[in-house]
């Protein structure tokens, strides 16, 4: 059954690279270009996952985040941030905001897909 994947990220490239990488997978790919798009888009139709960028306008992916798991519609939302952030702290915030996974850009693919299918429960 496809899934919904919300791709938030202020970078076209990475969101044309995302939805090249996950479209043999079937599902539904929607974009946000910042922070704020992304919050409304998740309340509008939760997904069943965001993969969340860290450094984007308006709101950032950990302000995204917090809002996400504050909300009940959107509290158990799998989140996987795709980022640059790199920084171990940056990892540590993301899990204890509660982010499913938590891959570094730039990124291979398959293990996108890979970790993809993984929190999806495909794999």
């Amino acid at each position: 059954m496809a899934k919904r994947i919300l791709v938030a990220d202020d970078n076209m490239q990475i969101r044309m690279l995302v939805n090249a990488a996950l479209r043999s997978l079937g599902h539904d790919i929607v974009q946000a270009v910042d922070g704020e798009e992304a919050v409304e888009m998740a309340i509008e139709a939760p997904p069943d996952l965001v993969l969340l960028d860290v450094e984007m306008p308006k709101l950032d992916g950990f302000e995204v985040l917090e809002f996400l798991r504050k909300r009940a519609e959107t509290k158990d939302v799998k989140v996987v941030m795709l980022t640059t952030a790199a920084q171990v702290a940056d990892k540590l915030r993301g899990a204890e905001l509660g982010a499913s996974e938590y891959i570094t850009k730039p990124f291979d693919p398959k293990g996108l897909r890979s970790v993809v299918e993984a929190v999806l429960g495909e794999s």
